[in-house]
Order: C-alpha cells, then structure tokens, then sequence
C-alpha cells in the first residue's frame, strides 16, 4: 500500500469500470465526512473493514498490481460476511427490519466504515450483502458532529404472553438514535402478529427502578405482585438517553382490556427490597466470594447471634436510609454443589484432574485454589496483592494429569470465562483475576492456553482494565528468573508465530476482525510481563524486543508501520489495522529510528509546504544558518530566537567568511563548538559529578535563561538532522525530556556518593545507629565552594529521620535533587527541545533510547565498520587494505575514536552501530607523500598507495594525532 502520508495519490488509470467505483467511493467518502458536521440526522451503511480492503486490492485502488497480479485476483467476499453472528435475537416484523441484525459486538472503531447509501448500493449490486446494517447518525450540539452508533443497544425484555399469561424474556435490538415512539409501534406490531387473536390496543415500557438487576428477581417479582418497581417510558425520549448497559432489563406492557401491570408504591417498593435483602442476608449467594456486602457471607449476622427477626429489622432499616448499593446486589448459583470449595480444602488426592475440572464451575472458587501453605493461614485464604500464595509444586502434579487430555484444557477455559466473554463481562473482583493468573501458569501447556481456538483467553485479557493489568504484573514478580523466563519466551514464540502467519497472507496483514484482536492480546499479555519485569527485573530490556517486527510488511515495512501509527494517532479508522508502535518497547530501536525519520520528514514537508519560496520556485527551504565562528554562540542565538524560523526543516550552517557547501561537515562542526562552549566551565551552566564523568545542571547559574533554551535547541535540531553530540549528559536529563518517572536508581550515574549513602540507611536495622547519623528532612549542596541549604518538606530541618520514615526521605530527596532543585533550568531546556522536537514519533523512545540517538552508543567494534566498508580503486582483498585495518584494529581506544572522528566528522556511534554506516576508502594517489584526508560529509577516506607499509603507518598516525581541523574536507 502506497504510504498515504509521504506519497501524493493520484486517480487511477485503469479498467474505466474500476475507476468509476474509486470515484464514486471517494465522492462517497467526501460527502460522508461532510455529513457529520451537518445538523440533523440521517441514514448510514456499516461494512466490515474486510470487505473495504478486499475491495480496495480487487480494484488496485493505491496503484501498486503488476498485469499478473490483476490476472490472479478475486473478488471481495460478501459484504460483512465476516460479522455473522449466531446468538438468538428477538424477531420483528418485517422480517428484513434492521433490528434483526445478528452481527458480532464490534469493540473497535477500526473494525468497520461507515458509508452513504447511494455507495452501498453500488457494493451492494457489484458484491452482494448478507445482511445490509443501517444505522442512524444524531447531530450532537456538544460534540458539534454527529455520532454514529455501530452497535444496536441491546435490551432484556420481559413481558407476560397473553396466550398462557406466563411471563418470558428475550434479547431486543434497537438503534440508540430511535425514539421510544418508534420502537414501541414496530414491538406492537410485532407482538399483534404473534397474539393474533388477542388484540393490543397499546404498548408501553417500564424502566426497572433497579436497572442492574436481572432477569431473576425482576420474573419473581412479577409474579408474585403484578407490579413494577419502576416508571414508564416516555415515548419522546431517544434509547440512547437511557444510559443502560447491554442486555438490561425493560418491562413490556400489553393493553387489551386493561394493563397488564401497575405501579408499586413506596411502602411495596420497600417490602420487596427488604425481603430480597433478608433472603440474601439469611441464605447468601452460595458462591464461595462475594462483593456484596449484606450477604451471609459477608455480613457477620450469624455469627453475632442475631436472630431471624433480628436480621429482618436491619434489612429494612438499611432498605429505609437508602443505605444499600443495589449495583452490587449478588445472585444465587443454580445447579451447583453446595459443597464445593477450593482445591487445597477438598478431598481431591484420587482425582486431581477431575477435581481441577469440578472447581471450574465457579471462578471465584478456581480463583482462591492452589494456595501455597494454605492451613498455615487458618483456613482462610484473603488475597495478598503483592503475594500471590501459588502452590507451584500442585500445577506441576496437576499438569501431569492433563497430558493425554489436552479438550480437558479447553474444558476448564470454557468453564472459567466463556459467559464472561460471551456477555462482554469485566472480571469483578481479585479472585477471578487470580484465576486468569493461575491459568498462565500452567506453563506447560501456557502455548495451547493462549492459542486456544476460541482465544477466549486472549479476550478476557484485552478486556482487563489498567489496574487489573498492572495487578497481574505485580503478581508475576513472585516468579524465579528461570520461571519467568519461560513464560516470556513461550508468549514471545507465540508472537513471532503470528507476525509469520501475518506475514504470508494471500492478500495483506490483519484482514480479519481475528487477526487483529489476537495480536492485540498476545501483545497486552506481553506488556504485562515487560511491566512486570521493570518492577522486578530478571531479565534484559532487550528479550521483550520482536525483531521480527521489521519484517512483517513485505516492502516499504518503515512506511507502512509509520501510516498505521499516523493513523491511529490521528484516529482515522478508516485506513487502520493495528500498529506495534502501541508496544513502543518491543520495536528495535533502529527500525524506531526510521520511524521518527519518517516522521521527522514529514514535518518537514508540512513546513516546506507552507513556505513562499518552496510554491513558487519547488526547492525545499532549509533552516539556514551564518555562523560567525568568533561569535558563535551569540549569531546562532540571534537567528534560532527568531519566531518564525520553521525548525523542522532541514539545517544548513555556514561559516561566515569560508568556502564549501554543507554536505554536513560544516553542520556537525556548529553542533560539537556549541556544545563545547556552552557547557565549559566558562559559562557554569553545567558542573560536574561523579568525578568529572558527567555534567549536571547548575542550580546557580547566573547566565542568561536563553542559554538553557538554546541547549534543549541544540538537542533536538540535532536529533531531527541525525548529528551525534558529544555531550556527557546523563540518563536522567533524557527520560526527564520523556516525562519518564524518576527513581532513586538514576542517581546511581548521578551521583554515587548520595545513593550508597542510601543504600547504607536503608540497610540499618539499629535504631540508634540512624539517630547517630544526625540526619533531617532538610538538603545541602556546594556549588563554586559555597554551600546551600533546602528543607525536603516543611520545617525539614527541625525532623529527624528515623527507621519508620527514611524512604519517605529518600523519597524526597531524589526528587528534590533530579526534580525540585534544578526545575527552573530543565524546564527551559525542555522547553527548547519541544520547540523543534514534538508530534508522535519522539513517544517511541525511553529515555535511554533518546539518549542513544542523541549521543550515540556507548561502544563500538571497528570490524563492524570494516565489513561494510566499499573500495574505490582499492581491492578489499589486497595486502595494502589488509595492513591498513590491522593498524586500525592495534590502535587504542581513544586513537579509534580519533580515526572515526577523522573520517566521518565523529566519533560518537549511531543507533545500529558502525554497521550502518556507509563508508568508502577510496584511492588518492600513488607514491605521494601526501598525508590521508577525508571527505566528511560523506564519510570517505581518501588514501594514497604508498610504496611501504611503513610509510602508511607514519603518515596515517599523523594525520590522526592531528584529527582537529587538519585533512577534512
């Protein structure tokens, strides 16, 4: 797919009946998005996103099909073929009426395109439908567009048949933009078909005063009185004003000679809730946990003797004061034996896998099972959010039973979640968490757990909310290194497997709903480890990196990869599949940094575009600076201060006064001078720490504020024009750029003093040892020889730290010191940085990878650079070349910096090492004694043939002791 963002897209050339779909589509599309912002209301078409690309590749609509591929093609499949779903819905009549859609529940706004009538009708008579799926789109004044709803709100209604006076229930559809009015002629009509012989003068629909409760209690209430706990509907008010949740219940009323219901009054209202509330009080729910808080299991009443009357009095004073949470209202279990506990209470010894398989049939009770050291803890089993109690060694017995009986797997699945999964439930307390978390650990089966056909377990997890996950990653600290190690290969095994899969798609990646939804939750599982693992590290950063994500798209993987996260930032569904830049941490770092290229391009294009001298003459205006080298920091102040100097663009330097072209030597020469100066000593900008080894800001500083600015400047034109710094700052200044948190170990490069002096606190366990150290909540520093003081919380000189409040001081201090103490100065260098660094594509990167692409990698190895090297006039097999590397390789560390520096302008290593450099030695003469020089900008080595080795040596080592300004072009 051509790249929507770098690439004009022009109208197609083809087939003139494929042209014409294209442009009736895009007309469509034009007029769709003009719609929305139109008052009113009108009538839209969902088709599956499926069918769009089917359709898109049959008619090349991005131009990229070669004659044979057009040959091989075939048409799109029905439309929304792909939607079906099976579950039994209420029929209306007519039988073709919209209500009677049965697609699946469409969670994402990319799983589907709305379009105009006139363009469905032309799929429509081209590709047939299965089941057309129209919509109502409302103008909402608030959002100022209208909304759309893709999926039809879904209710539970009850009503009593007046065949059999038996009251039923079923599942109704409505759209959300319909008024009450409108539903209720179609259910008459509905309803007078069915009762043919019973007349129905008129409907109306009772809201339960209870909305959450179901289906149950509100029969039973029915029943027993005849009468609603609720109000009637308005018939002029839209479904959507309802607020309900899906498959809530409704109360329908059939009018023939009468009603068929009335009203309960308040004294009515209160005997119901108080019997409902005894009952569940005296007799509980029979689940083995439960939220609600009156209920026998958690209420105490028996235990305090209460009696029966007793209880009653309480039920209804609560009732009374309105003092019950009727949302957390529990419901008694049907066809469960009362008996069943948890695994570690039961006599389970001569059956385990039919004993794991029993407890199934209750989550909470899964959830509270393979407890390690149970009876030590009474009996009880209260979950530890930190601890997960699991008892390793009964998964390992446990999963010996299932070798040969792999369905009994998909059994437990089934029984643990699939009513969850199938009516879109939340897991709703600890327990049932822990049961997801007991799942996965069944590690020797964990690849066919996740895989599962279904992918049920893979849906419960897309489903899980922040805190949820954030709790399972808690939980998995608890696992040995090689433990969790396992699961996170095993889960990364199953990735790649998916991205390979992807990848050899007949037609293109992510087609299906399917697709998208299981990579989805292969990689929310993952980033619950990559979490988890920061919490507790055990292993590299780099074994949650998926190389193989590079490779998922054919050609142009860049490109492709970049649209999909522009698309998804810009929320333009209509063009989205699925983007890895979601898992920023699991992408390589060099595909990353084509990305923020890309992005960085495209920034630069949008300024370009909006330049005089680009539409008038086509040539890209650059970011042009005139360097006066003896003035060097006052002249790129002077120019980069000015308002509408576009940043993004492309930078040029030139020294006033002297010749050549920036090809980039100049440009990187402006970048290590600036820096130079700025944090030299002179200025005191910067002091520095850990003997020397890094530069740190000064909280004294008395330069100008336009300094800082100038510096977070440098920064970022830097990293848009891919020059290296040679800057010693820390980690710490570059996750602060990335609104990263700050934690007491990015003292460590900081300041190691200060952090094994907390490490020493911390590991004190004599009271009156900590008193002798005489420390405050109040901080001190030096700088220029004079001291400062601070207090770290108000009146911090006057408390003392002791045993039972020392991590609140290093808590304190470590932000004083990374935060609080240096925010003047940081803030205005953030601030600069974000003048020319911003958009989407910086969020890739942690603090740490920012860092690389500014400064460079730490280390490199020159036989990298000499594998990739080309030769020009030189043969990469000859003795001569093979001398000259073999001095290269002798030379110590700071010599091969000085080569580096020498051909290339610098020696700092970029992202992806010397291997991506391209650099050439190319032949410059013969018997000369002509010392080696070097173009820069380009990275070529000019070297003459001398007549001895030796000669090469010698001239080679001058040129390098005098790397600075002398040979480079």
């Amino acid at each position: 797919m051509i790249n929507h963002f770098l690439h004009n897209w022009h109208l197609p050339v083809g087939d003139p009946i494929e042209y014409e779909e294209i442009r009736r589509y895009d007309d469509g599309r034009r007029r769709y998005d003009k719609t929305l912002r139109e008052k009113g209301g009108i009538e839209y078409y969902l088709v599956s996103k499926k069918f769009i690309k089917q359709w898109k590749y049959y008619v090349d609509y991005y131009e990229e099909m070669g004659d044979q591929q057009k040959e091989a093609r075939k048409k799109p499949d029905k439309i929304n073929s792909d939607l079906q779903c099976n579950e039994k819905i209420f029929k209306y009549i007519p039988e073709d009426h919209i209500y009677n859609s049965s697609i699946r529940y469409l969670e994402n706004e990319w799983d589907y395109e709305y379009i105009l009538k006139d363009v469905f009708d032309l799929f429509k008579e081209k590709y047939s439908s299965i089941e057309p799926q129209k919509r109502i789109g409302f103008y909402y004044e608030n959002e100022k567009k209208k909304i759309v709803y893709p999926n039809l709100a879904r209710f539970t209604l009850i009503y009593q048949s007046l065949r059999d006076n038996k009251i039923y229930s079923v599942k109704a559809q409505v759209d959300y933009h319909s008024e009450i009015k409108s539903w209720l002629d179609l259910l008459k009509a509905t309803f007078q078909d069915e009762y043919k012989q019973y007349p129905i003068n008129n409907i109306r629909i009772w809201l339960p005063r209870h909305q959450n409760f179901k289906v149950d209690v509100i029969t039973t209430q029915l029943q027993q009185t005849m009468l609603i706990d609720g109000d009637i509907l308005q018939e002029n008010i839209m479904i959507f004003q309802l607020e309900s949740k899906r498959d809530n219940c409704l109360i329908l009323d059939f009018e023939s000679n009468k009603w068929q219901f009335n009203k309960m009054n308040q004294q009515q209202q209160i005997q119901f809730d108080t019997e409902l509330l005894f009952n569940r009080a005296l007799n509980g729910c029979g689940k083995y946990v439960c939220d609600f808080p009156q209920c026998k299991l958690n209420n105490g009443f028996l235990e305090q003797d209460f009696s029966q009357d007793d209880i009653k009095g309480i039920c209804q004073q609560l009732v009374e004061n309105e003092e019950v949470n009727w949302n957390q209202i529990c419901y008694q279990i049907k066809n469960i034996n009362d008996k069943m506990v948890p695994l570690q209470m039961s006599d389970f010894q001569q059956d385990l896998q039919e004993a794991t398989i029993k407890i199934s049939n209750q989550l909470e009770i899964f959830g509270a099972s393979f407890v390690e050291n149970f009876y030590n803890k009474s009996g009880v089993y209260i979950i530890d959010q930190q601890n997960v109690d699991v008892d390793s060694n009964l998964i390992i017995d446990i999963q010996k039973k299932f070798i040969n009986y792999k369905k009994g797997l998909s059994l437990i699945i089934n029984n643990l979640f699939s009513e969850k999964e199938k009516n879109l439930e939340p897991l709703s307390n600890l327990y049932q968490l822990r049961a997801l978390y007991l799942l996965l650990q069944f590690r020797q089966y964990l690849e066919y757990i996740v895989d599962e056909k279904s992918q049920i377990i893979l849906k419960i997890i897309r489903r899980l909310d922040i805190n949820q996950k954030l709790q399972l990653s808690k939980w998995f600290t608890n696992l040995s290194k090689a433990e969790f190690e396992d699961i996170t290969k095993k889960i990364k095994k199953l990735i790649n497997s998916e991205i390979l899969r992807q990848q050899h798609t007949p037609l293109m990646p992510f087609l299906e709903i399917e697709d998208t939804q299981k990579m989805v939750g292969l990689f929310e599982l993952f980033q619950i480890l990559q979490k988890s693992n920061k919490m507790n590290t055990r292993l590299q950063s780099s074994e949650f990196i998926i190389d193989l994500i590079t490779k998922l798209y054919k050609q142009d993987a860049d490109k492709e990869e970049f649209s999909q996260f522009r698309y998804y930032a810009a929320k333009q569904w209509r063009n989205y599949s699925f983007t890895f830049c979601l898992y920023a941490w699991s992408i390589p770092i060099e595909f990353k940094s084509k990305l923020l290229s890309l992005d960085c391009k495209v920034k630069q294009h949008d300024s370009m575009s909006h330049s005089v001298k680009y539409h008038f003459t086509g040539q890209a205006p650059y970011l042009s600076l005139q360097i006066e080298r003896n003035n060097i920091i006052e002249s790129a102040i002077k120019q980069l201060q000015i308002t509408h100097i576009p940043l993004k663009n492309p930078l040029k330097v030139q020294f006033i006064g002297e010749q050549g072209v920036d090809e980039g030597g100049p440009k990187r020469e402006f970048f290590r001078l600036m820096m130079e100066k700025l944090i030299s000593p002179d200025y005191g900008m910067f002091i520095p720490k850990n003997n020397g080894t890094i530069y740190w800001f000064n909280p004294k500083s008395f330069e100008m504020p336009i300094y800082y600015s100038l510096i977070g400047k440098l920064l970022g034109l830097a990293l848009y024009n891919q020059v290296l710094l040679d800057v010693r700052f820390p980690t710490v200044l570059f996750k602060k750029l990335q609104n990263e948190k700050i934690t007491e170990e990015d003292l460590k490069e900081l300041d190691m003093e200060i952090y094994t002096g907390f490490q020493y606190l911390r590991e004190q366990t004599d009271s009156n040892l900590i008193q002798n150290l005489a420390l405050n909540f109040n901080a001190s520093y030096v700088v220029w020889g004079e001291a400062y003081f601070d207090d770290l919380k108000p009146n911090g000189f006057q408390i003392n730290v002791t045993k039972d409040n020392r991590e609140e001081y290093i808590e304190l201090y470590t932000d004083w010191y990374l935060n609080k103490l240096v925010k003047n100065q940081f803030d205005l260098l953030y601030s600069g940085f974000k003048s020319v660094v911003d958009g989407d594509g910086i969020k890739l990167f942690s603090g740490e990878e920012l860092q690389a692409l500014i400064i460079g990698l730490p280390h490199f190895d020159l036989k990298d650079l000499e594998l990739v090297t080309k030769y020009d006039g030189y043969d990469d097999k000859s003795d001569y070349i093979r001398y000259f590397w073999n001095c290269i390789h002798s030379l110590n560390i700071e010599m091969q910096k000085r080569f580096l520096f020498f051909c290339t302008g610098t020696d700092r290593i970029p992202v992806g090492g010397l291997k991506s450099i391209k650099f050439v030695i190319q032949k410059h003469g013969e018997d000369t004694e002509q010392l080696p020089s070097a173009h820069t900008c380009f990275n070529v080595l000019l070297l003459p043939l001398y007549k001895k080795k030796e000669i090469l040596r010698d001239k080679l080592m001058i040129s390098l002791d005098n790397a600075e300004g002398f040979g480079l072009m």
